[in-house]
């Protein structure tokens, strides 16, 4: 797997630019952000609930780039990943839950991949095999990272950012000229919470925020500290590309879900073919196929990449395991088969239509408990010294992980005492195929709630020997003066 390395290798200054080392981060980083799964979710929502939640995407777009900044900013302070760094700030009992949703939030993300290509896959080809399809889709994003990795390090790092950028230019470019009109609605209201929103604000937030991408982007720049005497200038350069990367992201967000709004005159997306009759009336040119399938192609290289660096991070820190790059390539993907295979076999094409929304719902399990560590780390003067954020950003980094805990519990609420049309699909009260047990949902909603607020309460490890040093000092300010008297 040269290609990681040379992911590596872009992040440390092999570019000729300062740019190559922040843009090209944020570009790798933000191409998670464009699959399949993250359009569904959102055309599914302005469909349902047209442009209530428009608010809430931004706030989660916004929480992104926080997050994605602060983790940055702690790799490249102490020169350590935010696994390591978490690995020696809790207990391992805190670690190994850490280490599980974060695979979670890989193994989903991975799933969501091969799905989308199978979709793009049977449209441009026009079948209706999804087995075939997964096989393809599943072939070709083992390959690609071969294919489109020269030996030269340098040269691998800077073709994959040209690739990451070239994807999301397509893909936005794309959307924008598919586009007749784009509908702009300016009396954007608070958005409406309640119980038959909760699922799709769910999957909306697990589309906007991956927890796993924090590992990530923290894993690659820690090789710039050694590279640059000061940090301030490159923090704002961080800054920017993350801004700059993730605005194309809500840019896309956007255009889909309010054109789903216009287009669907709230109508309720039922079926897999529901969704593929709007997604037409949303992409209007006949290429429009063809190009969402080489996007996802090209995406799904750069994901593979950055995959690779979350799960060897994670297994190492959090579980002491060691594998090989190639090992962790392979073992992703291979589990990301099963429960393809598995719906497109047993309920077909609403199968994986389901799936593919469900899957950045169970993404958003994990975000709670995922953003304690980052602004924990990043607010402590042990840790981050001089570097520390400041009380603003702490305070909007709690704000983040508010809003997170707060989606997580209406959720658990309504599908624990609800009766909206979602949990009672969820129940099998309905015709829509069911692919994960009621009772799995529950626990694992729980179980995410009941660790962030245990996280929540835990303080770092750091921090009482910052306690420690803090009295010292306020001890030895007060001797100093009756010393002085003495003599």
């Amino acid at each position: 797997m040269d290609a990681v390395h040379g992911v590596e290798s872009l992040a440390g200054g092999d570019g000729r630019h300062h740019v190559s080392r922040t843009l090209g981060t944020a570009l790798l980083i933000s191409v998670g952000y464009i699959d399949l799964g993250k359009w569904v979710a959102a055309v599914d929502a302005g469909a349902r609930f047209g442009y209530d939640l428009v608010l809430l995407v931004l706030f989660f777009n916004f929480s992104a780039v926080l997050n994605q900044y602060l983790s940055t900013c702690i790799g490249m302070v102490t020169g350590k990943n935010l696994a390591e760094i978490s690995s020696q700030e809790y207990s391992q009992f805190i670690c190994v839950g850490l280490g599980l949703q974060a695979g979670m939030s890989l193994f989903t993300s991975e799933l969501t991949m091969i799905l989308g290509i199978a979709v793009g896959y049977n449209l441009v080809f026009d079948v209706d095999d999804f087995i075939t399809s997964i096989i393809f889709a599943c072939v070709v994003i083992n390959v690609l990272p071969y294919l489109l990795s020269p030996r030269d390090k340098r040269m691998a790092g800077t073709l994959n950012a040209c690739i990451a950028g070239f994807t999301i230019l397509c893909f936005v470019l794309g959307l924008l000229i598919s586009q007749p009109e784009i509908p702009l609605h300016v009396n954007v209201m608070f958005p409406k919470l309640s119980g038959e929103s909760a699922y799709s604000l769910m999957a909306l937030m697990g589309a906007n925020i991956m927890s796993h991408n924090f590992y990530v982007h923290s894993s690659i720049v820690q090789v710039q500290r050694a590279h640059v005497h000061t940090l301030g200038a490159l923090f704002h350069d961080h800054l920017f590309s993350i801004l700059f990367t993730f605005t194309g992201v809500f840019l896309v967000n956007y255009v889909l879900l309010s054109s789903a709004a216009a287009e669907s005159s709230h109508n309720v997306i039922h079926t897999f073919h529901d969704a593929v009759e709007l997604m037409n009336e949303i992409f209007t040119s006949s290429m429009a196929p063809l190009v969402l399938l080489a996007v996802l192609l090209f995406s799904s290289h750069i994901i593979a990449l950055t995959s690779v660096i979350a799960s060897h991070v994670v297994t190492e820190h959090f579980f002491g395991a060691n594998l090989s790059l190639v090992a962790h390539h392979v073992l992703l993907k291979l589990l990301s088969m099963i429960p393809a295979i598995y719906s497109a076999k047993v309920a077909g094409s609403e199968g994986v239509y389901q799936l593919i929304i469900l899957c950045p719902v169970i993404q958003a399990f994990t975000l709670p408990s995922s953003v304690i560590p980052v602004f924990r780390i990043a607010s402590s003067s042990w840790i981050m010294g001089n570097y520390r954020v400041s009380l603003r950003v702490e305070i909007l980094a709690s704000l983040a992980f508010c809003l997170t805990l707060f989606i997580n519990i209406i959720f658990a609420a309504e599908i624990l005492f609800g009766d909206s049309d979602w949990t009672n699909s969820l129940k099998g009260n309905t015709e829509t195929p069911v692919l994960i047990p009621h009772t799995v949902l529950i626990l694992m909603s729980c179980a995410s709630i009941a660790f962030a607020l245990f996280l929540a309460v835990t303080p770092l490890k750091s921090s009482s020997r910052e306690a420690e040093t803090q009295e010292l000092s306020v001890h030895s300010q007060r001797e100093a003066p009756d010393e002085i008297q003495r003599s």
